[in-house]
């Protein structure tokens, strides 16, 4: 163990069940960003252990609140087997998936998506680089993949002190990889797409889509590749329209129609808000929409304006709607 952090007097939300502590809740201690420390309350009694790292707005990543635990190689061994055997006994062998999910595998500032036969990592916390290799060896043994690629051209990792960088941890590259979601056949660019190539978290909300579009008409903003309209389509909606500004998403979303023998959807290249104002001016004509918009916010200054964009195509997306649409 590195060191030790006390809480300040006060309310903390670490001590209601929150994974993590913002700087200004803590004594500063003069340790080194990136290590593992122990947390106590004021009066002494122990929080938990976890990431400390004081360029960051959360300067306390918490990983156990076992004060037995020992925080080595072998613990992160444990926490990766154990969040990819509860993914394959609730998911069986699912083409693509998440297999670790940060906080909520007790993993902090890990990300690990499996896409076919490779793995994709995000690695946005400071004091993961000293596991990284044990991380690493212990996804080969479960998986045997291909390849496992670190995606490191995230924004966050900038505030960590982390290195804007791609590369390869094990293995050769493979990309785009062919996975099946929803029956439907998606082309993935694990190098160039968004995130780690795939909105996986998405997941239920496109099988979802699909048990609604039967016969419907389809709108679909925001498409990116075009999960949700692919899987309307597949699924016996009677058209689909699929609007994004990202050239490079929506020639994807198009290969990915032909891949599937999809022939009532259209992808557009435009600007949604645009093609939102332009086609609700004209009148409900869809019985179901989808507006999947990225985030409009990363921080409390621009909240204002992001609720104003999200009021906006809503509004238009509704009045797209057919009385009784979706």
């Amino acid at each position: 163990m590195a060191g030790s952090l006390r809480l300040k007097t006060g309310p903390h939300r670490v001590l209601e069940g929150a994974p993590w502590v913002y700087r200004g809740e803590m004594y500063h201690a003069d340790l080194t960003p990136g290590t593992v420390v122990e947390l106590t309350e004021v009066n002494g009694r122990f929080v938990g252990k976890g990431f400390f790292n004081p360029a960051s707005l959360i300067a306390f990543r918490l990983l156990t609140r076992d004060v037995h635990d020992v925080i080595d190689g072998a613990w992160f061994r444990r926490r990766v087997r154990d969040a990819a055997q509860m993914r394959q006994d609730l998911l069986g062998h699912k083409d693509a998936y998440r297999v670790v999910n940060s906080e909520a595998d007790q993993l902090p500032g890990l990300i690990v998506d499996k896409y076919g036969p490779m793995l994709v990592v995000e690695i946005l916390s400071l004091g993961l680089v000293p596991f990284t290799a044990d991380i690493v060896d212990e996804l080969v043994a479960i998986f045997q993949p291909q390849g496992i690629y670190e995606r490191g051209d995230v924004p966050v990792r900038t505030k960590e002190g982390l290195p804007r960088t791609n590369r390869m941890l094990f293995g050769t590259m493979v990309s785009p990889v062919h996975i099946i979601e929803n029956d439907v056949v998606m082309l993935v660019d694990l190098a160039d797409g968004q995130k780690t190539g795939h909105f996986l978290d998405q997941y239920p909300n496109r099988r979802r889509t699909g048990e609604l579009a039967a016969g419907r008409k389809v709108f679909d903003a925001f498409c990116h590749t075009g999960g949700f309209g692919l899987t309307a389509a597949k699924h016996g909606a009677q058209s689909v329209i699929g609007i994004d500004i990202d050239e490079n998403a929506v020639a994807r979303a198009q290969e990915n129609a032909a891949a599937n023998g999809l022939n009532q959807v259209e992808f557009l290249t435009a600007n949604a808000f645009d093609w939102l104002r332009k086609e609700s001016e004209k009148g409900p004509q869809y019985d179901l929409g989808i507006l999947d918009p990225p985030a409009f916010t990363k921080s409390k200054d621009t909240v204002a304006g992001a609720i104003r964009g999200y009021k906006e195509i809503n509004l238009r997306g509704i009045k797209l709607l057919k009385p009784g649409g979706s």
